[in-house]
């Protein structure tokens, strides 16, 4: 006998979307008799640990998770990723103080968490939690589920999917668009001259905040071909500073309301070089509980940009941590593609080093299992997973994919920034799998790992409406 089959779209329409993922296992066809509770691990260094402070970091990630994941808590030692490939979680947190969320350590968990078993991809979706101080750590804990309905971009951005938003231009001086909810977006050409003050107020009524522009560990300038002011981090605080041909003075800026923050297209604003600096200022005085950034300066822009593609030009579909994930394993598919590629099809030798360069330097701190993904709206294609298990224990998983204009559908809303577009279509699994066997779609060049499935973007795939059909055990 088999079990019916059942379809999940991963639709997050409410705040109880923890409940509903934690019994993901019984919708998509597996019994409650077969689920098993994924990982969630939390790996601290000694001095975390050692700290009474820090130390209440990690209880509350382990109190917050004992009902809904198996949960460990590892030291972060020589044996820690030895560690992680036993347990083998579905999120791995990262817990470290402000002097010790190095570049260095960065490196270590990107490619730690890829060599947990013998694929070249990552193997669990991870995040640091760090802070100016413990009690900012432990505020990044206390995130509850949250749908993203505002965003704030100090660069282009696609607006289509928020209830409201504020657009500055980085490049065109007063330009400016607005979306308030329940209207249509205003294309506006009445922004203030130094946009400082409105960039700082603009913070206090978004969930999603956007960043582009010359940055360093200390500072942000805002305006990008033109004078605006900057944002600095100093002596503990976050100050706006508006341009001298404003007159305006500096200001502390403080924001409310929990955020994320996507440095996307910034210098150095990931990098922690000391406890006071551009990561976590924004994470004291703005209220940043989620924040991606690069370590490095950045030339290239995969890592940074490309999380727009699966985060805000498919609503929905991905957490932040899901969408930083769903990337860097664009990233790698297309490295690893290279090494098996005919000469003709190579990748230029620049975009092979940008690839690299990007692979391990971009920060992503927070919460892995924040449930924080837009609202779940049509966008450029639907994308189901649905399974049937028969009497032997093998599952039968089908992706659907059914694009809304065939032609276009993979066309991004906004493309703006570096390295975008043509990301894979790419599913996480809801639980692990193994001994997998494609039954359909054997030519679309796609990768199944035990969590994933990758298809990239390419004349093999069929026009309109198709399935990806495969076993497991």
């Amino acid at each position: 006998m088999r079990l019916p089959v059942f379809f999940v779209t991963l639709i997050r329409k409410t705040t109880f979307y923890a409940a509903f993922l934690a019994c993901a296992t019984t919708l998509i066809g597996v019994s409650a008799d077969d689920a098993v509770k994924q990982g969630y691990t939390i790996v601290a260094t000694q001095s975390v640990l050692d700290d009474a402070d820090w130390a209440k970091v990690v209880d509350s990630l382990r109190t917050k998770y004992a009902d809904e994941y198996k949960v460990d808590v590892v030291a972060w030692d020589d044996s820690a990723f030895d560690r992680l490939k036993e347990i083998f979680p579905k999120y791995a947190c990262f817990v470290v103080k402000p002097e010790e969320a190095t570049a260095e350590r960065l490196a270590s968990i990107w490619q730690g968490t890829r060599e947990l078993d013998n694929d070249p991809y990552g193997d669990v979706l991870w995040a640091i939690i760090t802070g100016y101080d413990a009690s900012d750590a432990l505020r990044m804990t206390q995130v509850k589920p949250t749908i993203v309905e505002s965003a704030c971009g100090a660069t282009s951005i696609s607006t289509k999917y928020f209830k409201s938003s504020v657009v500055f231009d980085e490049g065109k001086k007063n330009h400016w668009r607005v979306k308030e909810a329940g209207k249509e977006e205003e294309d506006r050409n009445d922004a203030p001259d130094d946009t400082t003050h409105a960039v700082a107020d603009a913070l206090n009524n978004t969930q999603l905040f956007v960043t582009s522009g010359h940055a360093s560990e200390n500072n942000w300038s805002i305006g990008y071909a033109y004078k605006n002011g900057f944002f600095v981090a100093q002596n503990g605080n976050l100050y706006g500073v508006p341009s001298q041909e404003s007159g305006e003075k500096p200001f502390l800026v403080e924001a409310t309301g929990s955020k994320i923050h996507f440095a996307s297209g910034n210098c150095l604003w990931g990098n922690i070089n000391k406890p006071c600096c551009m990561a976590t200022m924004m994470i004291k005085h703005a209220n940043v509980d989620m924040l991606l950034g690069y370590v490095v300066p950045t030339w290239f822009g995969y890592m940074g940009w490309g999380v727009l593609d699966y985060y805000i030009e498919q609503p929905g579909r991905f957490t932040v941590a899901e969408a930083v994930y769903a990337n860097n394993q664009a990233l790698l598919y297309l490295l690893e593609n290279d090494k098996t590629a005919p000469e003709a099809e190579k990748l230029p030798e620049m975009k092979r080093e940008g690839l690299v360069y990007d692979r391990d330097v971009v920060a992503l701190y927070g919460d892995p299992a924040w449930q924080n993904a837009l609202a779940v709206q049509e966008s450029g294609w639907k994308q189901e997973l649905g399974s049937e298990k028969a009497e032997d224990g093998t599952i039968t998983w089908t992706l659907t994919i059914d694009p809304v204009k065939t032609e276009t559908s993979h066309a991004l809303v906004d493309s703006n920034g570096s390295a975008r577009s043509n990301r894979p279509i790419f599913q996480i699994l809801p639980q692990r799998v193994s001994n997998v066997e494609i039954v359909e779609g054997q030519d679309y060049g796609a990768v199944i790992t035990d969590n994933f499935v990758l298809i990239p973007l390419s004349k093999k795939l069929p026009e309109g409406k198709f399935n990806m059909i495969f076993t497991s055990k």
